[in-house]
Protein backbone atom coordinates (compact mmCIF):
# COMPACT_ATOMS: atom_id res chain seq x y z
CA UNK A 1 0.00 0.00 0.00
CA UNK A 2 0.96 3.31 -1.02
CA UNK A 3 1.28 5.88 1.90
CA UNK A 4 -0.13 9.66 1.20
CA UNK A 5 2.89 11.04 0.62
CA UNK A 6 3.27 8.82 -2.69
CA UNK A 7 -0.49 10.57 -4.13
CA UNK A 8 1.22 13.37 -5.92
CA UNK A 9 1.02 12.99 -9.40
CA UNK A 10 4.54 13.95 -11.06
CA UNK A 11 4.97 15.93 -14.20
CA UNK A 12 4.86 13.63 -17.38
CA UNK A 13 3.03 11.39 -15.56
CA UNK A 14 -0.52 9.85 -16.54
CA UNK A 15 -2.64 8.52 -14.51
CA UNK A 16 -6.43 8.04 -15.99
CA UNK A 17 -7.06 4.69 -16.63
CA UNK A 18 -7.37 2.63 -19.92
CA UNK A 19 -10.70 1.08 -19.94
CA UNK A 20 -12.05 -0.13 -22.69
CA UNK A 21 -15.64 -0.45 -22.89
CA UNK A 22 -16.00 -3.68 -23.46
CA UNK A 23 -14.92 -4.54 -19.94
CA UNK A 24 -17.39 -2.85 -18.42
CA UNK A 25 -20.40 -5.35 -18.73
CA UNK A 26 -18.34 -7.96 -17.15
CA UNK A 27 -17.05 -6.04 -14.80
CA UNK A 28 -19.96 -5.52 -13.17
CA UNK A 29 -21.53 -8.88 -14.05
CA UNK A 30 -18.38 -10.34 -12.15
CA UNK A 31 -17.90 -7.85 -9.39
CA UNK A 32 -22.14 -7.39 -8.55
CA UNK A 33 -23.78 -10.11 -10.08
CA UNK A 34 -25.79 -6.99 -12.47
CA UNK A 35 -26.39 -7.50 -15.97
CA UNK A 36 -25.91 -4.16 -18.06
CA UNK A 37 -28.47 -3.53 -19.93
CA UNK A 38 -26.54 0.24 -20.90
CA UNK A 39 -23.62 1.81 -20.09
CA UNK A 40 -22.86 5.72 -20.88
CA UNK A 41 -19.08 7.22 -20.12
CA UNK A 42 -19.62 10.47 -17.85
CA UNK A 43 -17.30 13.07 -18.14
CA UNK A 44 -14.47 12.96 -15.97
CA UNK A 45 -10.90 14.87 -15.44
CA UNK A 46 -8.71 11.58 -14.18
CA UNK A 47 -10.68 8.88 -13.27
CA UNK A 48 -13.33 6.74 -15.46
CA UNK A 49 -16.97 6.73 -14.61
CA UNK A 50 -20.20 4.97 -16.10
CA UNK A 51 -23.88 5.23 -15.42
CA UNK A 52 -24.92 1.33 -15.82
CA UNK A 53 -28.18 0.81 -16.50
CA UNK A 54 -28.99 -2.94 -15.16
CA UNK A 55 -31.96 -5.44 -15.17
CA UNK A 56 -34.11 -6.04 -12.62
CA UNK A 57 -32.49 -9.16 -11.71
CA UNK A 58 -29.31 -9.10 -9.34
CA UNK A 59 -27.29 -12.30 -8.11
CA UNK A 60 -25.87 -10.10 -5.54
CA UNK A 61 -27.21 -10.76 -2.11
CA UNK A 62 -26.76 -6.98 -0.84
CA UNK A 63 -28.94 -5.82 -3.63
CA UNK A 64 -32.58 -7.18 -3.30
CA UNK A 65 -34.05 -4.91 -5.78
CA UNK A 66 -31.79 -3.18 -8.44
CA UNK A 67 -31.84 0.79 -9.10
CA UNK A 68 -34.24 1.39 -12.12
CA UNK A 69 -31.99 4.80 -12.41
CA UNK A 70 -28.91 2.53 -12.01
CA UNK A 71 -25.68 2.91 -10.29
CA UNK A 72 -22.13 4.30 -11.30
CA UNK A 73 -19.70 2.49 -11.68
CA UNK A 74 -16.27 4.39 -11.08
CA UNK A 75 -12.57 3.20 -11.53
CA UNK A 76 -10.11 5.01 -9.93
CA UNK A 77 -7.14 6.56 -11.13
CA UNK A 78 -3.68 4.79 -11.19
CA UNK A 79 -2.41 7.07 -8.32
CA UNK A 80 -4.77 6.84 -5.77
CA UNK A 81 -5.55 3.08 -7.03
CA UNK A 82 -2.15 2.59 -4.82
CA UNK A 83 -3.98 3.61 -1.83
CA UNK A 84 -7.61 1.72 -0.31
CA UNK A 85 -7.26 4.05 2.47
CA UNK A 86 -8.18 6.49 0.63
CA UNK A 87 -11.25 5.31 -0.85
CA UNK A 88 -12.13 4.47 2.71
CA UNK A 89 -12.33 7.75 4.44
CA UNK A 90 -14.41 9.12 1.58
CA UNK A 91 -16.42 6.37 2.33
CA UNK A 92 -16.78 7.67 5.59
CA UNK A 93 -17.38 10.81 4.67
CA UNK A 94 -20.27 9.88 2.17
CA UNK A 95 -21.53 7.86 5.15
CA UNK A 96 -21.65 11.31 7.56
CA UNK A 97 -22.73 13.67 4.76
CA UNK A 98 -25.71 11.34 4.17
CA UNK A 99 -26.57 11.35 7.72
CA UNK A 100 -26.34 14.94 8.19
CA UNK A 101 -29.27 14.88 5.98
CA UNK A 102 -26.85 16.05 2.49
CA UNK A 103 -28.13 14.17 -0.61
CA UNK A 104 -24.83 11.81 -1.60
CA UNK A 105 -24.60 8.80 -3.63
CA UNK A 106 -25.19 5.32 -2.13
CA UNK A 107 -22.22 2.86 -1.66
CA UNK A 108 -23.14 -0.18 -2.95
CA UNK A 109 -21.36 -3.79 -1.64
CA UNK A 110 -19.90 -6.44 -4.31
CA UNK A 111 -20.51 -10.18 -4.51
CA UNK A 112 -17.99 -10.34 -1.28
CA UNK A 113 -19.84 -7.75 1.02
CA UNK A 114 -16.59 -5.15 0.27
CA UNK A 115 -17.08 -1.48 -0.91
CA UNK A 116 -14.41 -1.60 -3.26
CA UNK A 117 -12.14 -4.24 -4.76
CA UNK A 118 -8.70 -3.68 -6.28
CA UNK A 119 -9.05 -5.45 -10.09
CA UNK A 120 -6.45 -5.91 -12.86
CA UNK A 121 -7.96 -4.14 -15.95
CA UNK A 122 -6.41 -4.77 -19.44
CA UNK A 123 -5.66 -1.88 -22.14
CA UNK A 124 -7.13 -3.76 -24.59
CA UNK A 125 -10.55 -5.38 -25.61
CA UNK A 126 -8.55 -8.44 -27.28
CA UNK A 127 -5.98 -9.87 -24.47
CA UNK A 128 -2.70 -11.65 -25.05
CA UNK A 129 0.10 -12.36 -23.17
CA UNK A 130 1.45 -9.10 -24.44
CA UNK A 131 -1.83 -6.67 -23.50
CA UNK A 132 -0.44 -3.53 -21.17
CA UNK A 133 -2.63 -3.99 -17.81
CA UNK A 134 -2.96 -2.05 -14.64
CA UNK A 135 -4.58 -2.19 -11.33
CA UNK A 136 -7.37 -0.29 -10.32
CA UNK A 137 -9.69 0.18 -7.49
CA UNK A 138 -13.61 -0.18 -8.76
CA UNK A 139 -16.40 0.65 -6.90
CA UNK A 140 -20.19 1.14 -7.68
CA UNK A 141 -22.58 3.62 -6.79
CA UNK A 142 -26.09 4.50 -6.99
CA UNK A 143 -26.73 6.68 -9.45
CA UNK A 144 -28.70 9.95 -8.34
CA UNK A 145 -31.45 11.17 -11.43
CA UNK A 146 -31.45 14.18 -12.67
CA UNK A 147 -29.33 17.44 -14.31
CA UNK A 148 -25.69 18.60 -13.38
CA UNK A 149 -25.76 22.60 -13.25
CA UNK A 150 -23.28 21.93 -16.26
CA UNK A 151 -24.46 24.82 -19.12
CA UNK A 152 -27.20 25.61 -16.98
CA UNK A 153 -28.11 28.74 -17.48
CA UNK A 154 -27.18 30.68 -14.22
CA UNK A 155 -29.75 32.95 -12.47
CA UNK A 156 -28.42 34.60 -9.04
CA UNK A 157 -31.07 32.88 -6.66
CA UNK A 158 -29.42 29.31 -8.17
CA UNK A 159 -26.26 30.55 -6.87
CA UNK A 160 -27.31 31.44 -3.45
CA UNK A 161 -28.64 27.99 -3.13
CA UNK A 162 -25.69 26.67 -4.20
CA UNK A 163 -23.32 28.98 -1.68
CA UNK A 164 -26.14 27.67 0.75
CA UNK A 165 -25.52 24.31 0.56
CA UNK A 166 -22.19 24.46 0.68
CA UNK A 167 -22.42 26.38 4.00
CA UNK A 168 -24.42 23.08 5.10
CA UNK A 169 -21.97 20.84 4.11
CA UNK A 170 -19.12 22.61 5.74
CA UNK A 171 -21.28 22.90 8.88
CA UNK A 172 -21.21 19.16 8.74
CA UNK A 173 -17.69 18.56 8.46
CA UNK A 174 -17.41 19.98 11.79
CA UNK A 175 -17.93 16.63 13.33
CA UNK A 176 -16.27 14.40 10.99
CA UNK A 177 -12.61 12.91 11.36
CA UNK A 178 -10.78 10.23 9.74
CA UNK A 179 -7.06 9.28 10.26
CA UNK A 180 -6.21 9.47 6.79
CA UNK A 181 -7.12 13.13 6.01
CA UNK A 182 -4.55 13.80 8.77
CA UNK A 183 -1.33 13.51 6.50
CA UNK A 184 -3.06 13.88 2.99
CA UNK A 185 -2.34 16.37 0.20
CA UNK A 186 -2.85 16.14 -3.42
CA UNK A 187 -1.83 18.31 -6.38
CA UNK A 188 -5.11 20.02 -6.76
CA UNK A 189 -5.39 21.64 -3.27
CA UNK A 190 -4.58 24.98 -3.24
CA UNK A 191 -1.85 24.67 -0.50
CA UNK A 192 0.08 23.31 -3.96
CA UNK A 193 -0.09 26.17 -6.25
CA UNK A 194 3.21 26.64 -5.87
CA UNK A 195 3.49 23.53 -7.75
CA UNK A 196 1.79 24.66 -10.81
CA UNK A 197 4.94 26.37 -12.40
CA UNK A 198 6.07 22.70 -13.09
CA UNK A 199 3.16 21.98 -15.30
CA UNK A 200 3.59 25.71 -17.34
CA UNK A 201 5.11 23.56 -20.34
CA UNK A 202 1.12 22.75 -21.44
CA UNK A 203 0.56 26.68 -21.55
CA UNK A 204 1.82 28.18 -24.60
CA UNK A 205 0.97 31.51 -25.06
CA UNK A 206 3.83 33.88 -23.25
CA UNK A 207 1.66 36.86 -21.94
CA UNK A 208 -0.59 33.79 -20.13
CA UNK A 209 2.51 32.08 -18.39
CA UNK A 210 3.18 35.49 -17.47
CA UNK A 211 -0.35 35.86 -15.75
CA UNK A 212 -0.25 32.76 -14.37
CA UNK A 213 2.94 33.14 -12.35
CA UNK A 214 1.51 36.48 -11.44
CA UNK A 215 -1.27 35.22 -9.47
CA UNK A 216 1.23 32.46 -8.04
CA UNK A 217 3.12 34.61 -6.82
CA UNK A 218 0.66 36.34 -5.02
CA UNK A 219 -1.08 33.66 -3.47
CA UNK A 220 2.24 32.94 -2.09
CA UNK A 221 2.26 36.60 -0.79
CA UNK A 222 -0.93 37.73 0.71
CA UNK A 223 -2.34 33.92 1.13
CA UNK A 224 0.24 31.00 2.63
CA UNK A 225 1.57 33.95 5.33
CA UNK A 226 -2.35 34.11 6.75
CA UNK A 227 -2.65 29.99 6.72
CA UNK A 228 -3.28 30.53 10.89
CA UNK A 229 -5.82 32.71 10.50
CA UNK A 230 -7.57 30.63 8.13
CA UNK A 231 -10.05 27.74 9.99
CA UNK A 232 -9.85 24.33 8.43
CA UNK A 233 -12.09 21.19 8.01
CA UNK A 234 -12.22 18.95 5.29
CA UNK A 235 -13.38 20.26 2.11
CA UNK A 236 -15.07 18.52 -1.12
CA UNK A 237 -12.12 20.46 -2.94
CA UNK A 238 -14.19 20.42 -6.22
CA UNK A 239 -17.70 21.90 -6.11
CA UNK A 240 -17.78 22.30 -9.96
CA UNK A 241 -21.20 22.38 -12.42
CA UNK A 242 -20.74 19.08 -13.10
CA UNK A 243 -20.60 17.70 -9.27
CA UNK A 244 -23.62 19.42 -8.37
CA UNK A 245 -26.89 18.13 -9.38
CA UNK A 246 -29.79 20.38 -9.69
CA UNK A 247 -33.67 20.24 -9.99
CA UNK A 248 -35.76 23.71 -11.36
CA UNK A 249 -37.96 24.74 -8.80
CA UNK A 250 -41.59 24.72 -9.94
CA UNK A 251 -44.25 27.12 -10.63
CA UNK A 252 -41.89 29.41 -12.27
CA UNK A 253 -43.21 31.94 -15.03
CA UNK A 254 -40.22 33.30 -17.10
CA UNK A 255 -40.05 33.88 -20.40
CA UNK A 256 -38.90 31.65 -23.42
CA UNK A 257 -34.71 30.86 -22.83
CA UNK A 258 -34.41 32.90 -19.72
CA UNK A 259 -32.81 31.02 -16.75
CA UNK A 260 -34.67 29.36 -14.09
CA UNK A 261 -33.90 28.96 -10.60
CA UNK A 262 -32.15 25.55 -9.39
CA UNK A 263 -31.96 24.34 -6.11
CA UNK A 264 -29.51 21.81 -5.49
CA UNK A 265 -30.74 17.82 -5.42
CA UNK A 266 -27.14 16.34 -4.61
CA UNK A 267 -23.73 16.36 -3.89
CA UNK A 268 -21.51 14.09 -6.09
CA UNK A 269 -18.36 12.76 -6.23
CA UNK A 270 -15.78 13.57 -3.16
CA UNK A 271 -12.74 12.30 -4.96
CA UNK A 272 -10.77 15.75 -4.35
CA UNK A 273 -11.89 15.99 -0.55
CA UNK A 274 -9.07 16.89 1.69
CA UNK A 275 -8.10 18.02 5.06
CA UNK A 276 -7.31 22.25 4.06
CA UNK A 277 -8.70 25.38 4.85
CA UNK A 278 -11.99 25.81 4.13
CA UNK A 279 -12.18 28.91 2.42
CA UNK A 280 -10.57 27.30 -0.13
CA UNK A 281 -14.19 25.36 -1.35
CA UNK A 282 -15.52 28.73 -0.78
CA UNK A 283 -13.00 29.81 -3.95
CA UNK A 284 -13.20 26.93 -5.66
CA UNK A 285 -16.99 26.80 -6.02
CA UNK A 286 -16.74 30.84 -7.08
CA UNK A 287 -14.41 30.01 -9.29
CA UNK A 288 -16.31 27.44 -11.30
CA UNK A 289 -19.63 29.33 -10.79
CA UNK A 290 -17.99 32.46 -12.80
CA UNK A 291 -16.44 30.32 -15.41
CA UNK A 292 -19.80 29.01 -16.24
CA UNK A 293 -21.88 32.39 -16.10
CA UNK A 294 -22.97 33.96 -19.11
CA UNK A 295 -26.12 35.89 -17.80
CA UNK A 296 -24.46 38.77 -15.96
CA UNK A 297 -21.25 40.11 -14.93
CA UNK A 298 -18.89 37.32 -13.63
CA UNK A 299 -17.54 39.51 -10.99
CA UNK A 300 -20.89 39.36 -9.34
CA UNK A 301 -21.03 35.53 -8.67
CA UNK A 302 -19.02 35.35 -5.68
CA UNK A 303 -21.62 38.08 -4.27
CA UNK A 304 -24.49 35.51 -4.39
CA UNK A 305 -22.72 32.36 -3.65
CA UNK A 306 -21.37 34.23 -0.46
CA UNK A 307 -24.77 35.52 0.31
CA UNK A 308 -25.97 31.89 0.63
CA UNK A 309 -23.50 30.61 2.29
CA UNK A 310 -23.69 33.71 4.84
CA UNK A 311 -26.77 32.60 5.53
CA UNK A 312 -26.00 29.22 6.98
CA UNK A 313 -22.51 29.69 8.48
CA UNK A 314 -19.85 32.50 9.42
CA UNK A 315 -16.47 33.55 7.67
CA UNK A 316 -13.69 35.62 9.27
CA UNK A 317 -12.19 38.45 8.05
CA UNK A 318 -9.49 37.01 6.73
CA UNK A 319 -11.25 34.46 4.81
CA UNK A 320 -13.15 37.42 3.51
CA UNK A 321 -9.54 39.07 2.71
CA UNK A 322 -8.06 36.26 0.78
CA UNK A 323 -10.97 35.14 -1.00
CA UNK A 324 -10.22 37.23 -4.40
CA UNK A 325 -6.57 35.66 -4.25
CA UNK A 326 -8.07 32.22 -3.59
CA UNK A 327 -10.85 32.35 -6.33
CA UNK A 328 -8.24 33.75 -9.18
CA UNK A 329 -5.36 30.58 -7.69
CA UNK A 330 -7.93 27.70 -8.76
CA UNK A 331 -8.74 29.76 -11.95
CA UNK A 332 -5.39 29.14 -12.62
CA UNK A 333 -5.07 25.51 -11.17
CA UNK A 334 -7.50 24.47 -13.74
CA UNK A 335 -6.17 26.27 -16.54
CA UNK A 336 -2.84 25.43 -16.13
CA UNK A 337 -3.48 21.37 -15.08
CA UNK A 338 -6.21 21.17 -18.34
CA UNK A 339 -3.30 22.80 -21.28
CA UNK A 340 -1.05 19.97 -19.44
CA UNK A 341 -3.07 17.47 -19.28
CA UNK A 342 -4.13 18.43 -22.94
CA UNK A 343 -0.56 18.90 -24.29
CA UNK A 344 -0.13 15.38 -22.91
CA UNK A 345 -2.96 13.21 -24.30
CA UNK A 346 -4.85 15.48 -26.57
CA UNK A 347 -7.84 13.42 -27.12
CA UNK A 348 -8.90 14.16 -23.66
CA UNK A 349 -10.47 16.95 -24.91
CA UNK A 350 -13.28 17.39 -21.46
CA UNK A 351 -10.29 19.16 -19.73
CA UNK A 352 -10.26 22.41 -21.91
CA UNK A 353 -13.88 23.16 -20.71
CA UNK A 354 -12.49 25.43 -18.48
CA UNK A 355 -10.45 27.26 -21.13
CA UNK A 356 -13.05 29.21 -23.61
CA UNK A 357 -14.29 31.16 -20.66
CA UNK A 358 -11.32 30.93 -18.08
CA UNK A 359 -8.38 32.15 -19.55
CA UNK A 360 -11.00 35.81 -20.32
CA UNK A 361 -12.36 35.52 -16.48
CA UNK A 362 -8.53 35.16 -15.02
CA UNK A 363 -7.32 38.26 -16.94
CA UNK A 364 -10.47 39.99 -15.62
CA UNK A 365 -10.96 39.27 -11.63
CA UNK A 366 -7.19 39.67 -11.74
CA UNK A 367 -6.86 43.28 -13.02
CA UNK A 368 -10.15 44.47 -11.13
CA UNK A 369 -9.23 45.75 -7.75
CA UNK A 370 -9.99 44.21 -4.78
CA UNK A 371 -11.59 46.78 -3.52
CA UNK A 372 -14.34 46.63 -6.30
CA UNK A 373 -14.30 42.78 -5.82
CA UNK A 374 -15.49 43.67 -1.86
CA UNK A 375 -17.71 46.19 -3.07
CA UNK A 376 -19.78 44.33 -5.68
CA UNK A 377 -19.44 41.08 -3.35
CA UNK A 378 -20.68 42.86 -0.34
CA UNK A 379 -23.44 45.08 -2.38
CA UNK A 380 -25.21 42.06 -3.11
CA UNK A 381 -24.87 40.48 0.49
CA UNK A 382 -26.62 43.43 1.88
CA UNK A 383 -29.18 43.09 -0.54
CA UNK A 384 -30.08 39.64 0.20
CA UNK A 385 -30.20 40.23 3.67
CA UNK A 386 -32.46 43.06 3.24
CA UNK A 387 -34.92 40.67 1.32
Amino acid sequence: MADQGDMMQAVGETIKPFVPMKHIPHLVKSLYGLNVESCKELDSYDDKNYHVIVTGQSENPYIKHPEEDGYVLKILNKMQSKNPLFVEAQHALINHVAKNGISVPHIVKNLKGENMSLEKIYHSENITDSTPFDFYIVRLLTYIPGETFFNKPVHPKSLYNIGKVLGKFHNAMEGFHHRFFDSYTFLWNLTEVERLREFLVGVQDENKKALMSEIIDAFNKEVVPKYHKLRKSIIHGDVNESNIIVQEIPGQKVASGEPRVCDVSALIDFNDAVSSYTVFDVAICIAYMSIQCKEFDQRDVGGHVLAGYLSVRSMNDTEREVLKVCVCARIAQSLVMGAYTYYMDPSNVYVLNTAARGWPLASLMWKTPQHEIDSRWNKIIEEYENL
